[in-house]
């Protein structure tokens, strides 16, 4: 009966492990495995959401009409000083923002968008803005270095 019980548990482990790598929320699998591989080993958790665009107060910009959101991107990234935030605000050029969180566990990563904005089926959209973020923080480390050591 044991052996029954450890079976049971195994498979119902296995099917939890299987929902939370995906998270069923309408994020593919196959965009999953893009995020996940790209991952860099310092990061120990990455978000995209939608920032507001900065306004520099100047007199008529409210006569624009609404501010389009435009794309965040946040890393929590490891160095042997500790653990730290950096952020970017991507520069305008796509009408669309993606949210997105990816969180390091002793399992691997997992890539969610539950409770966060409708997610898009926009999968060549996702793909670029994140690499797009990526690329923006890892440049930001590179100007930056002394944070990074």
């Amino acid at each position: 009966m044991s052996t029954s019980w450890g079976n049971c548990a195994r498979v119902t482990l296995a099917a939890l492990i299987g929902v939370l790598a995906g998270c069923g929320n309408a994020i593919s699998d196959s965009d999953v495995q893009f995020v996940t591989a790209a991952m860099p080993t310092q990061f120990e958790a990455f978000r995209m959401y939608g920032a507001v665009p900065v306004r520099d107060g100047s007199n008529g910009l409210s006569s624009h009409g609404p501010a389009r959101l435009q794309q965040g991107c946040e890393a929590v990234i490891h160095s042997p000083r500790g653990a730290y935030r950096e952020s970017v605000v991507l520069d305008g050029g796509s009408a669309e923002y993606f949210e997105l969180d990816v969180s390091r566990t002793p399992d691997g990563w997992v890539v969610t968008t539950d409770g966060l904005a409708e997610p898009s089926s926009n999968s060549v959209g996702l793909r670029t803005q994140f690499t797009n973020c990526l690329t923006a923080i890892k440049d930001k480390l590179r100007a930056q270095p002394d944070k990074v050591q």
